[in-house]
């Protein structure tokens, strides 16, 4: 099973990241306020996922946790319901992004720093990715260099989360 939390709902236009399809499981706080066809759509708190321990093979959460009143309790109920060797996808506006600040229902801006403690501590093993590569005949202190800088002033976080 797929579970993808918040893919829109109230104000929000639904658009999953997940396309839809069997064995995903849509999970919002209010309904969709549009058409999703045949979409399986549950309505709940993302801190209280409704799902037995170890259920799901990978749950995405795409510009949710800055939403989020307990980002921490999201993650520990994102490692309950993965099955061992499931992951987690977490995105999030970075803290140097306009987006970070330009919503006023995020109630949490992340760092890379901040974000990947956050996950450890929840139990995950994790990985950062970046949407772009660095020149492999780049000498490896100025990669990761210039790898920080990217993390640094990124955009979006994305990590990746695999339940041991």
């Amino acid at each position: 099973m797929i579970i993808e939390v918040g893919p829109g709902s109230g104000g929000y236009k639904f658009n999953p990241y997940i396309k839809p399809s069997l064995g995903v499981v849509y999970v919002d706080i209010n309904p969709p306020n549009s058409d999703i066809g045949d979409a399986l759509w549950i309505v709940a708190d993302a801190h209280h996922l409704p799902f037995r321990d170890g259920v799901a093979d990978r749950v995405y959460a795409i510009h949710v946790i800055e939403h989020l009143e307990e980002p921490m309790l999201f993650l520990r109920e994102c490692y309950r319901v993965l099955k061992k060797g499931g992951m987690v996808m977490i995105v999030t506006p970075n803290f140097m992004s306009v987006n970070a600040l330009a919503d006023p229902d995020h109630k949490h801006v992340f760092n890379f720093f901040k974000l990947r403690k956050m996950m450890r501590e929840a139990g995950f093993v994790t990985r950062h990715r970046l949407g772009w590569n660095i020149g492999s005949l780049t000498p490896k202190p100025l990669r990761l260099f210039i790898k920080l800088l990217l993390i640094l002033f990124s955009n979006d976080l994305i990590f990746v989360g695999v339940k041991s």
